[in-house]
């Protein structure tokens, strides 16, 4: 399969198409899409103290046509975010996370997600197009390719959630065509 094919797939499918495999909370398993980091603090010439952190994937989504397409999500990146377009009530720090795309359990895609308005809604990470004006470089624009905005509202619509569409238009969020 053509990576363009699946991401055809994610655009065109709805919540229905896919079956939701929760992968946190009390007796749900894990998702087998682990993180491991390493840290520590120095001391002297080498590491005095460290840990091994684990972090793994929350949700996990099977497309019911081909179990060999999967997404799963919720990978911490990035903690306590402030994007300027985050002006909903509840515009707290926010962390983002990546989404991903698996075939045949290979990593092919991957997305970024954050949720918002105290985790109401799940929407993608969008790309900041920056101009020059009088010498003060600004943000024109927030860009969400139409693959991403796809994915995240799957993402969303896995789980009861508000209205993606809504809080999506309303964070200015402009949709462009998709690119390699």
């Amino acid at each position: 399969m053509r990576l363009e094919d699946i991401r055809k797939i994610i655009e065109e499918s709805t919540n229905d198409d896919w079956n939701h495999i929760g992968c946190w909370g009390h007796g749900a398993g894990p998702s087998f899409h682990n993180q491991w980091e390493r840290w520590g603090t120095f001391g002297g010439d080498e590491l005095d103290k460290w840990a091994l952190d684990l972090d793994s994937h929350g949700n996990t989504l099977v497309y019911r046509e081909n179990v060999a397409l999967t997404i799963s999500w919720g990978i911490t990146v990035a903690k306590d975010m402030t994007p300027d377009w985050n002006t909903f009530p509840d515009n707290g720090p926010v962390d983002y996370q990546v989404g991903d795309v698996f075939w045949n359990g290979a990593l092919v895609d991957r997305y970024y997600l954050t949720a918002v308005d105290g985790g109401r809604v799940i929407l993608p990470v969008p790309k900041p197009i920056y101009e020059k004006t009088d010498g003060k470089t600004t943000v024109a624009r927030f860009e969400v390719t139409r693959v991403h905005r796809a994915f995240a509202r799957l993402v969303d619509k896995a789980e009861p959630s508000e209205s993606f569409d809504r809080y999506y238009e309303d964070a200015g969020f402009v949709t462009i065509d998709n690119h390699s």
